[in-house]
């Protein structure tokens, strides 16, 4: 279950970046989301971060996918 909210999270990092590249620019609103969504992926990855994988969960996925979050955030 971490490893789907990791990926989503970072999928909607992604999304932000594509729709700002695009767009040349961020509407107004989507200010406001960015930034609430930055924070919440900011948290999730620190804490995904400086925990440990799961029973079944492999350590290089899980380390992956936490500092690929983590960065991410802090990029946006």
């Amino acid at each position: 279950m971490r490893r789907v909210i990791l990926i989503l999270l970072i999928l909607m990092q992604l999304m932000f970046f594509i729709n700002y590249i695009i767009n040349d620019g961020i509407i107004f609103f989507n200010i406001y989301v960015w930034s609430v969504l930055g924070v919440i992926s900011l948290v999730t990855g620190w804490r995904a971060v400086k925990a440990g994988p799961n029973l079944y969960e492999n350590r290089r996925v899980h380390s992956g996918l936490s500092l690929t979050l983590f960065i991410l955030s802090i990029a946006s």
